[in-house]
């Protein structure tokens, strides 16, 4: 079955789109609408997708513009940031195994110096500090930070 147009679709459409209820349109259209099978169905139909639209903003409210206008602003902001980190966290992350290797290479450089002094000192004793000489204690002391900064860069490299 072929639909039928009418000339009036258009100016009911448009009335209808405006926010004019079928109730108060003019005269003509509104007998018009009364008696043309085209416009009627036009008309309830409209009603149908009015109805529907008002139950899908009811059951998924949409957020009002400026806080979709913020969010989408905060994210560009992230993205663009982000791309100019870039090469920072490259550099950061090169540095941080180039200090950890450093770290590595020189705990296992005095490990064996270090043993030794362990070994032939009383290690419980109270005068154990006073037995090491300075230049142990020097080396002792960078290793102790050299293993602490690398921690404290890990640290800060893995809380994304």
């Amino acid at each position: 079955m072929k639909r039928q147009h009418c000339e009036n679709e258009a100016r009911i459409l448009e009335a209808l789109g405006q926010g004019v209820a079928a109730e108060a349109l003019e005269e003509p259209l509104r007998t018009h609408l009364a008696n043309c099978p085209s416009c009627t169905e036009i008309l309830t139909l409209y009603r149908l997708f009015q109805i529907d639209s008002q139950c899908l903003c009811a059951a998924a409210p949409v957020p009002d513009a400026g806080r979709v206008w913020w969010r989408a602003r905060l994210a560009a902001h992230r993205a663009v940031a982000s791309q100019a980190l870039r090469p920072i966290m490259i550099a950061e992350r090169f540095a941080v195994a180039i200090g950890s290797g450093a770290a590595i290479a020189l705990l296992v450089g005095t490990l064996p110096w270090l043993a030794g002094q362990i070994v032939h000192r009383k290690v419980f004793s109270d005068t154990i500090v006073y037995s090491f000489s300075l230049s142990s204690l020097i080396v002792s002391s960078a290793v102790v930070c050299l293993l602490l900064m690398a921690g404290a860069l890990y640290a800060l490299w893995t809380e994304k």
